[in-house]
């Protein structure tokens, strides 16, 4: 049996791999704030341990790796607000809550004797793209935002301590995450399909690249004790989609009256997917996009 030990699985991506993770011989144990709601997790509790605390706290991180074989490290405080504002309002507090938190979280993995540690990081590390370098893995890290510039940051202490043999880590860059979230409303696109369900108008613009987030639960799943893996750091992205697109996928598939306005939107780089494809993921593609706005139709 291995033991894992989760920071965020109170969250969005966390219930996906609390799922995915059900299924292997594993025992999880998921550091949670005492205001975190664990009831989207109830069927999944037989194999989680819950220990209430704050990544802040140095004796809580201790008593969370204790005697775990790996360390997943997702959570990221933001108080509410969202990727981007949190890393923006307070950036003292960010600091501390984050990038300070997650080296104490390292430093406490390393003294427990842990094998290995997952981060997952974000394609937000790139920022500033080089039209001339391929946009893989190995393209060089220009944040242009506080979050890109965290994520960055608890990369390069990944990367020390694997080089200094303290344990392995594989390191993920996702894209834009969708699928169903437990908390309906938070779902991508919820409220341009409610709209549209209801026949309202709507306008569209932008878009982004996405990553379905079983996707994301399935690349995690094949590094856990994956020597192959050690050391190493993927992109994790499927395609880029305008919400233009998204808009008329769910008025064709409920026949809705709405009226969609708005431009379309190009995107301007390509992210390499490569060796995430290598290690084994197999991404939902359009097919899993229009079957998950099949989905979150139904809900709605």
């Amino acid at each position: 049996m291995v033991k894992i030990a989760i920071t965020g699985l109170t969250g969005f991506l966390g219930y996906y791999v609390a799922k995915r993770l059900y299924a292997r011989d594993v025992r999880i144990q998921s550091l949670v704030r005492n205001a975190s709601n664990t009831l989207h997790l109830k069927e999944y509790e037989k194999k989680i341990t819950f220990i209430k605390g704050d990544m802040a706290d140095k004796e809580n991180l201790k008593k969370f790796v204790q005697g775990a074989d790996v360390v997943i490290h997702m959570a990221y405080e933001r108080n509410g607000a969202s990727f981007h504002e949190a890393a923006n309002k307070d950036i003292k507090r960010f600091v501390e809550a984050n990038l300070l938190a997650s080296i104490e979280l390292l430093d406490a993995a390393q003294q427990a004797g842990i094998r290995q540690f997952i981060f997952i990081s974000s394609c937000a590390v790139y920022g500033r793209i080089f039209p001339h370098i391929r946009l893989d893995e190995l393209h060089p890290l220009v944040p242009d935002s506080n979050y890109g510039a965290y994520k960055a940051s608890v990369e390069a202490f990944c990367h020390s301590y694997f080089i200094s043999k303290a344990f392995d880590t594989t390191i993920f860059r996702p894209v834009g995450i969708y699928g169903i979230n437990p908390h309906l409303a938070h779902s991508a696109w919820y409220n341009i399909v409610k709209d549209i369900k209801h026949g309202v108008n709507v306008e569209v613009s932008g878009g982004g690249k996405v990553v379905h987030v079983e996707d994301i639960a399935q690349a995690i799943d094949l590094v856990i004790d994956n020597k192959e893996a050690s050391g190493k750091i993927y992109n994790l992205v499927d395609f880029y989609v305008d919400n233009m697109s998204v808009a008329h996928m769910a008025k064709d598939i409920c026949a809705s009256k709405s009226n969609i306005s708005g431009t379309s939107r190009q995107p301007i780089n390509t992210i390499d997917n490569a060796q995430s494809q290598v290690l084994g993921v197999r991404y939902a593609g359009m097919q899993g996009l229009k079957q998950y706005i099949q989905e979150l139709i139904k809900r709605i």
